[in-house]
C-alpha cells in the first residue's frame, strides 16, 4: 500500500539480521557497505546477507562484503521493470558543495538573482 502512494522508507542498521526477512523481500534498493567478521556468528550473518543479493556470476559476494573500504558498498536496485539489476560495487562519491552555512553575502546574491523572490518575496499587509 505505501509504495503505490510513492512513499520509500530507508531502513538503516549495523547489522543486516535485524531487517525482517519479510520486509528484506520487499526492498527494491538495497546498499550494503563492509560488514566485518570478527565471530563465527558474525560468519554465519554474513553468508545470509550475501544471500539476501541476486546471485553474480562477477562477484564472490561474501567475500566482498568483508573486504569493502571506507566509501565502498554493495548495490542492487530495481530496474524500470521491476526487475533486480545486477549486484554492483561501487564508490560512493562525497559531496562535490561546500557543507557549510552560506554566509550573509552569498545569502544576499542568491536572493537577489533569484526569479521567485522577485515575485514572492513582497511582502503583503
Amino acid at each position: 500500500l505505501i509504495r503505490s502512494k510513492g512513499v520509500g522508507l530507508y531502513f538503516v542498521t549495523q547489522n543486516p539480521t535485524d531487517v525482517p526477512e519479510e520486509v528484506l523481500g520487499q526492498l527494491g534498493l538495497k546498499i550494503q557497505h563492509a560488514l566485518r567478521a570478527f565471530t563465527a556468528k558474525d560468519r554465519k550473518a554474513i553468508k545470509l546477507t550475501a544471500q539476501n543479493y541476486p546471485e553474480s556470476d562477477y562477484y564472490d559476494t561474501t567475500e566482498v562484503l568483508t573486504s569493502l573500504g571506507i566509501g565502498e558498498a554493495l548495490v542492487s536496485a530495481l530496474d524500470e521493470k521491476g526487475r533486480p539489476t545486477p549486484l554492483a560495487a561501487t564508490m560512493m562519491r562525497a559531496p562535490m558543495s561546500r557543507m557549510d552555512v552560506l554566509t550573509d553575502t552569498e545569502l544576499s546574491n542568491l536572493i537577489a538573482n533569484s526569479k521567485l523572490a522577485k515575485k514572492y518575496n513582497k511582502a503583503i499587509d
